[in-house]
């Protein structure tokens, strides 16, 4: 295996005849079995001889997460230059851990250490409640996972017991990440996830009662800014820009067209499966990860033509059921972080100038266009799987091309006219007036109630 990852007879040898070679060998036989492309054995290789050299994996017992910790240091400063960056550093440092952990779980002397040992019990008996109990999303209770864990993982830091906590505790929490830069919609969501936990723990007499009420998440207007996302001759431009045959483009491409003609959620994308496109009534069924449900779409030649080209030509024949899958071998299904990131960096490579690149704002390119064509909130709504109107609602904001109407009329002379004259102020007239207003609303807005 060792020849096979290098040309130098020098290299060979060292690989060879360095500790723990035959435990190094089966690992990287292993990975190679399971389909891992030379670079990445390559890289792996070199990772495992510096993890041999540092920890005795033959010694009876678990090695421990300081002790890999410890053996990272010392091999970054060995193979990293003094004047590199810290990105550099903890780059290999990150890279060291991952491979090593790998290397050791496979030879049986690793095990993930279980975070937050002492709230798991109170944080996993939570999250059950969310999940059994109240039919929370797999995507919210991840959330609020997330959430929890950052929170405990401070706590833990501060010497503080869950018992313990105080409103000024919670107090230093937020203030200490908000000067860090945490967004208003970042502090509200970590609240959030706080205020379901503490009151679930109350109930318990786990903490402190009433800790809950004390935390107070920020006001976010649901109507306070625009949709924000590129229009759509941009994004026809996106999609012509990837019509070519780079494997990377076809599957990104078959993506976005996803995204943008369906108004889906990169994790509703990702969710998709082989089986999910029905080519004999060209329909697509995406499931709904907030409402529970399953939701058909007519299957449009582009979208069809585009994943039909990525089935043939670049998709792997493996025994995933996932129609979008990784490149780098071995294939795995796409997640969400990793398919954000790919089609953002589309999106930036265009140099357009937008508040977000992420794979969302198709999702409003696509509810705006839907806006601009004549369709009401209602139908939108339905397109994009909103269960509440309330969730659409925004999108009246953005209908452009009748606010440039609106703005090219002269209006002068309507408002000196109104100012001069004395309107009835009874109740009959001022429904009469509600009245017509709707009717406009109804003529001008595309059906807006």
């Amino acid at each position: 295996m060792f020849e096979q990852l290098s040309k130098r007879s020098d290299s060979v040898w060292i690989y060879k005849m360095g500790r723990f070679a035959q435990e190094r060998r089966a690992f990287l036989s292993d990975l190679n079995e399971k389909g891992y492309n030379p670079r990445v054995l390559r890289t792996v290789n070199r990772v495992i001889l510096g993890a041999a050299e540092r920890v005795n994996v033959r010694r009876a017992g678990e090695v421990t997460e300081q002790q890999i910790v410890q053996a990272a240091k010392n091999w970054v400063t060995t193979i990293c230059d003094p004047t590199s960056t810290p990105k550099t550093w903890e780059g290999a440092m990150r890279r060291f851990i991952y491979w090593a952990t790998r290397w050791l779980c496979f030879l049986g002397k690793w095990r993930d250490p279980v975070r937050n040992p002492q709230v798991r019990p109170q944080l996993d008996s939570f999250l059950a409640e969310l999940r059994d109990v109240r039919g929370f999303s797999e995507e919210t209770i991840a959330t609020r996972k997330s959430a929890l864990e950052f929170f405990f993982e401070w706590l833990a830091g501060q010497g503080v017991a869950l018992k313990d906590i105080s409103p000024e505790t919670i107090s230093a929490y937020f203030v200490q990440h908000n000067a860090r830069g945490w967004k208003k919609s970042t502090v509200k969501i970590y609240g959030q996830s706080l205020k379901a936990f503490f009151r679930y723990a109350s109930h318990r007499e786990w903490c402190m009662p009433g800790l809950a009420d004390t935390i107070e998440n920020p006001t976010i207007y649901s109507c306070a800014g625009f949709p924000q996302g590129p229009s759509w001759e941009q994004v026809r431009e996106l999609i012509a820009k990837l019509n070519t045959e780079r494997p990377s483009h076809i599957r990104d491409r078959a993506m976005i067209l996803l995204l943008a003609v369906y108004g889906l959620r990169i994790g509703e994308v990702c969710a998709l499966k082989l089986g999910d496109v029905d080519w004999v009534n060209e329909k697509i069924r995406v499931r709904r990860p907030k409402s529970k449900r399953v939701q058909e779409f007519p299957l449009t030649a582009e979208v069809g033509n585009a994943i039909l080209k990525y089935l043939r030509s670049v998709r792997p024949n493996c025994a995933a059921r996932a129609l979008f899958l990784t490149l780098p071998k071995p294939p795995r299904p796409m997640i969400n972080r990793n398919a954000s990131t790919s089609i953002g960096l589309r999106i930036r490579a265009l140099g357009w100038r937008l508040p977000h690149y992420g794979p969302h704002s198709l999702r409003h390119a696509c509810a705006t266009h839907l806006l601009d064509a004549g369709f009401s909130l209602k139908e939108i709504g339905d397109q994009l799987g909103h269960r509440s109107p309330q969730s659409t609602q925004i999108y009246a904001k953005v209908e452009r091309k009748k606010l440039r109407q609106v703005v090219g009329v002269d209006i002068s002379s309507l408002a000196k006219c109104l100012r001069t004259q004395k309107q009835p102020t009874t109740t009959s007239w001022t429904k009469e007036r509600v009245r017509s207003l709707r009717e406009v609303s109804n003529f001008r807005l595309g059906g807006v109630q």
